[in-house]
């Protein structure tokens, strides 16, 4: 019997080189070593770290995202609105939410997966379908909590989707953050990068601190090194890299 290799390691020769594993696949680049990963509706690649001296014989990698269908903004506006009336703020409890994408009409829709609640933590219905295939798991955090927990860590650990929690929702700046993760590594990102519109009733808390920074930092360097980080909106990993090792 042929058993596949479910993880590769590889060289990086070219930009656009395919993902061929079937889990994920190690690479080293030019400028670093990447994670990488593949499944129908997505692919991903996150940074596990840089090159202080590059390889010119590869091709430069980049950490990125890419959805076959970005999700609409209508689902994260319904979902917020789903959690507002399931629990009040005196008397918060968690909720979880899987997203997914019908590939036979090309639709995304959303369901509220929770097998059990409390005000810290939620249980999925691990056995329901929507779970297994989600696209994106997401749920909401107790007010002023907002970072991915230890325990979210634990939870969100050997699966390539998306991740996502919603926190503040009672309050007038309700918030989101996201990552992709990719079998226990993870990596933040805007929510801009996987939607297809602007989402007008939650706060991106990743963009929000990536400016914050970027204000920081070259507020000490001048103008010019401004505009090229913000040109580029932190799509490129090199500016990521480039802006935390300062």
């Amino acid at each position: 019997m042929n058993i596949p290799q479910l993880v590769e390691r590889k060289f990086l020769f070219a930009s656009r080189q395919p993902i061929t594993a079937p889990l994920y696949e190690i690479v080293i680049a030019r400028n670093g070593v990447f994670k990488r990963a593949r499944r129908r509706e997505m692919q991903a690649v996150i940074e596990l770290s840089a090159f202080a001296v590059k390889i010119p014989e590869l091709a430069a990698g980049e950490a990125s995202v890419e959805l076959i269908e970005n999700i609409p903004a209508r689902i994260f506006a319904e979902i917020l609105s789903h959690a507002q009336n399931e629990t009040d703020a005196a008397n918060f409890t968690e909720n979880l939410y899987a997203v997914c994408r019908n590939n036979e009409t090309d639709n995304y829709f959303w369901k509220e997966v929770s097998r059990s609640r409390s005000f810290g933590s939620t249980i999925a219905r691990d056995d329901d379908p929507a779970y297994k295939a989600a696209v994106l798991e997401i749920h909401t955090h107790p007010p002023g909590c907002r970072e991915f927990s230890n325990q979210d860590d634990c939870d969100e650990s050997g699966k390539f989707r998306l991740f996502g929690i919603l926190v503040d929702i009672h309050s007038e700046q309700p918030a989101i953050r996201l990552r992709v993760g990719i079998y226990d590594s993870f990596w933040e990102i805007p929510i801009e990068f996987i939607t297809d519109a602007p989402l007008e009733n939650l706060t991106d808390l990743v963009k929000q601190e990536r400016e914050r920074l970027a204000l920081q930092i070259c507020s000490s360097l001048g103008d010019d090194a401004l505009e090229y980080i913000l040109a580029e909106e932190y799509r490129a990993a090199a500016n990521l890299s480039y802006v935390e090792n300062l």
